[in-house]
């Protein structure tokens, strides 16, 4: 006999998708500030508290955003919507959000590829 009742997990599920893109549009401009070298310096004209901000938080916000999107991918997988039309929305969702992590990943290699043709070490700001 199969259970007709609703996962516990699933009643939270649209507000994790919320959760993700909130992450994701403070990660985007963080990742932007981080890898601008105007953005660290004086010269940037940038509050201190801004860089303070985006210097302690943008690690455990992408390992938060990585880890939501992980545990969603798992949801879908385990816990599939009830219609195609709900697997297939769920999954553009997910494929939208894995991208704003292709994207962080991309601006990043790029500012360490300019830093090793520029002479400067990796990570340099």
């Amino acid at each position: 006999m199969i259970k007709n009742e609703s996962q516990p997990i699933t009643f939270f599920k649209p507000l994790f998708y919320v959760a993700a893109f909130l992450k994701a549009g403070f990660l985007l401009p963080f990742v932007w500030l981080r890898e601008t070298p105007y953005f660290w310096t004086n010269a940037g004209g940038y509050p201190l508290w801004l860089r303070d901000l985006v210097l302690i938080s943008y690690y455990p916000l992408l390992l938060a955003y990585v880890g939501l999107l992980s545990f969603l991918s798992w949801l879908l997988l385990c816990q599939p919507a009830r219609s195609v039309r709900g697997f297939c929305v769920e999954a553009i969702l997910l494929g939208v959000l894995w991208l704003v992590v292709a994207l962080v990943a991309t601006l990043m290699l790029a500012n360490n590829i300019a830093n090793l043709i520029d002479g400067r070490p990796l990570h340099d700001h």
